[in-house]
């Protein structure tokens, strides 16, 4: 990720993903997870889930645009 992907992942992105509810379900998996990587796992596990968000925050941004005219 460039500089600029890299902020907006730290300031807008990540922030907006983390701040939505999780049912009991969704809480239990994340929590699974958490405590069955080791820390170089998770560090690996953030690398890649930043990448797939920052690519997917690009691709709404880049619908949109093409849609302007429609929406």
């Amino acid at each position: 990720m460039n500089d600029l992907m890299t902020w907006l992942y730290d300031h807008y992105i990540k922030p907006q993903i983390e701040s939505q509810p999780k049912d009991a379900t969704e809480a239990m998996w994340f929590d699974r997870l958490d405590n069955k990587l080791y820390p170089q796992e998770k560090e690996s596990l953030q690398a890649v889930l930043a990448f797939y968000a920052a690519q997917g925050f690009r691709l709404g941004v880049r619908t949109g645009l093409a849609l302007k005219e429609d929406l």
